[in-house]
């Protein structure tokens, strides 16, 4: 299987595709990507909260 993007669009329609072979591909995907750069959504509140002072100050 073709790297796929880890975003959640292209992970529901791979889950709606009901193809086993592709969820399991995708899952180890995701996976990998989880061990190599951990679970972003914490970088992603520090990002947030940053932004919210930057524009704060303008």
């Amino acid at each position: 299987m073709a790297v796929v993007p880890l975003y959640a669009t292209s992970i529901h329609k791979t889950v709606a595709s009901g193809d086993i072979r592709k969820m399991k591909a995708l899952k180890k995907q995701a996976e990998k990507w989880l061990k190599e750069h951990g679970n972003v959504s914490g970088a992603v509140e520090i990002l947030k909260q940053e932004i919210a002072k930057l524009e704060a100050r303008t």
